[in-house]
């Protein structure tokens, strides 16, 4: 699980490492990580693909909250063993891979309208908080292994109403960990790899 970090940064100056393709590790970042000031305009073809266009990698930090809502991701973005209060990945688009592991968030997680082409892995983490899915757009591989929803959670609800009673070829879950409540009726647990809390 994630280490307390004895060196502290403000977002901001962990933003402007991030904005030369840096990577951050073993900081405790205060304040809210907003990375809209790394989205930039891109012209191809005619068209305006606005994004952030260096990779986001984070191990071992403590953030007081980061905020990915809204922004679309053409690289990597990696959590790795990372303690995180605040967390809104609402509207995100992943055109690579978001990798998150070992990681703890510790409130609500914001995850409505997640839409990714690349692959999503997300492997021994636990959500302390309620973790909102509405309305997924998954085109892409999704990996959850080890996860655990402690605080509750839509995502097999939604994962389910995309693809009629069943979760899905392009996901897969091993060894995750929901509250009864959670998982709808027509699912059988052990067909998906699914623990009761």
């Amino acid at each position: 699980m994630p280490p307390s970090s004895n060196r502290t940064l403000s977002s901001d100056v962990v933003l402007e490492r991030l904005s030369i393709g840096e990577q951050i590790e073993g900081i405790r970042v205060t304040g809210l990580l907003d990375l809209d000031p790394l989205v930039v305009s891109r012209w191809m073809c005619g068209e305006d693909l606005r994004g952030v266009y260096q990779p986001i990698v984070l191990h071992d930090c403590v953030l007081d909250g980061v905020d990915l809502e809204g922004r679309t991701f053409y690289e990597m973005v990696e959590f790795i063993s990372c303690r995180v209060t605040q967390a809104h990945f609402s509207q995100a688009y992943f055109y690579s891979t978001l990798m998150v592991e070992d990681c703890v968030f510790e409130g609500r997680f914001d995850g409505r309208a997640i839409q990714n082409d690349g692959r999503i892995v997300v492997h021994s983490t636990i959500f302390h908080g309620w973790a909102d899915f509405g309305e997924l757009n998954l085109r892409s591989q999704v990996d959850l292994v080890g996860v655990t929803f402690a605080g509750g959670t839509n995502l097999l609800q939604v994962l389910i109403s995309l693809d009629g009673d069943r979760l899905g070829r392009d996901v897969r879950l091993r060894e995750c960990r929901f509250r009864a409540e959670d998982v709808p009726k027509t699912l059988d647990p052990a067909a998906y790899g699914i623990e009761l809390l």
